[in-house]
Order: structure tokens, then sequence, then C-alpha cells
């Protein structure tokens, strides 16, 4: 498996972090300004958060927002998430629904990367990973610690699982309840640079506390950072125009 993905003229996993821009709007209206201030902001990709947007369940609600994105960022990679309550998001979704949104989107040809939560269990993670790959989407398989980091060996362990899964690029973001917190997210994240380089990595440890992990990714070896052009998704985000020249001093 080559460690770079690329996706349209993006390549994760080499260079700078790549900065994905998360867009949270619960309406049509809201996700065309955002799209407008994202046009004039430095980012990568752009992830839609659909568990923000209202009545996403029903297909003729989310082809909108879809089609948006294809219009007018046809160059930008779109990562489709639904971020559910398991891990830290805003909707409630049995595993099966949440199976199929998924599987309906992938086949839309609307969205180029899918994230997919490690906790929904691995015949799920390996149904969504052939799918994608049939139809040519690549896969985030992600897991999501608000209350605290887990030791190390688990953190590696889940992102090792990840990479066996399948999955195109592996996520893992926790809660920093100290400093030391958050070396040892940095710690497993470097271990995975040095030892299981097989995909890129995405790790952050989220607050303010944790605000140093999203900006040196250069050193440690995480291949993306989210950043904001209004909304934040996530706590501790910063504004991707600041983002961009922190990454850029690192290189």
């Amino acid at each position: 498996m080559s460690r770079v993905v690329k996706i349209k003229n993006v390549k994760i996993g080499e260079g700078l972090p790549k900065i994905c821009i998360p867009i949270t709007d619960s309406d049509i209206e809201g996700v065309k300004k955002s799209v407008r201030v994202i046009q004039n902001t430095p980012y990568d990709f752009v992830e839609w958060r659909c568990d923000f947007y209202d009545n996403v369940e029903d297909p003729e609600v989310r082809i909108k927002p879809m089609t948006l994105f294809r219009d007018q960022l046809s160059n930008s990679p779109i990562l489709f998430t639904m971020r559910t309550s398991v891990e830290m998001g805003m909707k409630e979704i049995d595993t099966k629904d949440y199976t199929d949104l998924n599987l309906a989107v992938i086949e839309s040809g609307l969205i180029d990367i899918v994230d997919i939560e490690l906790s929904r269990g691995e015949s799920v993670v390996k149904q969504v990973v052939k799918a994608a790959h049939n139809f040519g989407v690549k896969v985030i398989v992600s897991r999501h610690n608000m209350v605290a980091t887990p030791d190390k060996e688990v953190i590696v362990g889940n992102l090792c699982q990840m990479q066996d899964l399948g999955a195109d690029i592996v996520k893992f973001a926790v809660m920093p309840q100290s400093e030391r917190d958050v070396l040892t997210l940095l710690d497993a994240t470097l271990t995975m640079k040095e030892d299981h380089n097989e995909t890129p990595v995405i790790t952050m440890s989220m607050g303010k506390m944790g605000v140093i992990s999203r900006i040196c990714g250069q050193v440690f070896g995480s291949d993306v950072t989210f950043g904001t052009a209004g909304k934040a998704s996530a706590p501790g985000q910063l504004p991707a125009n600041q983002l961009s020249i922190f990454l850029k001093s690192l290189a």
C-alpha cells in the first residue's frame, strides 16, 4: 500500500500537513455562505459534517449541499462525515441507518472521501471500505475520545487495526486532561510514523491544551489538520489562515 493518498490534486502523506475545513451548517443557505468564505481561505480539502445538517437522512435534502460542493468546489476533495453521538458528533443513529447512509453517499459519486467510525465494528468498516473502493472513494477510519487520552499502546493499536481493516487514512482524536496527555498523543503519532508508516495518519489532542498538536504534524507525523473558516467542528481548532502560517513556519 502506498503511504501517499492522492485525491484530485491533493497528496495526503507528503509535504506539509494538509488543511481540511469542516462545514457545519444546518441548512443550504448556511452552506452557501460557508462555501463563499472557504473560497478565500487557504485549504486543501473540505469536510461536510453532515451530522449538523437538518434532515440529512432524506436523499432529496442531502443532494443539494453535495451538488453545491461539486459545482462550487470542483477542484477540492470532499470528505463526507456523519459523526455520531458515540464519537462526539451531533446525531444519534443506529448502525444499520449509519451504514446505509454512508453506502448511499458513496454510490452518489458526489464525494471523494468518507469517514467511518471504528466504534461501529469491524464488519461495518470492512463493508464500507469495500464499497468505497469499488466506487473509487477513499476511506478515513476514525476514533474519537472526548473525555480522556488513552495509553499510547491503545492509540497505536487502534490505528494499526484501522490499517488492517483497509483504511486509506487512519485518524485518532483525544481529549487531554494534562500536558502529559498531549505528549502521549504525539508519542503515539511518532511511533506510527517510525514503525507503522503504511498509511497517512491524522491525530489531534483537542481543546486549548492540545492546540500544539494541530500545528506540529510535520514534526511528529500527522498528515492533516482541521482549521476553521467560520464555525469550529471540535474544540481547539484554529482559523485556517493562522494554521497555514504556522505550518509553513515549521517546514
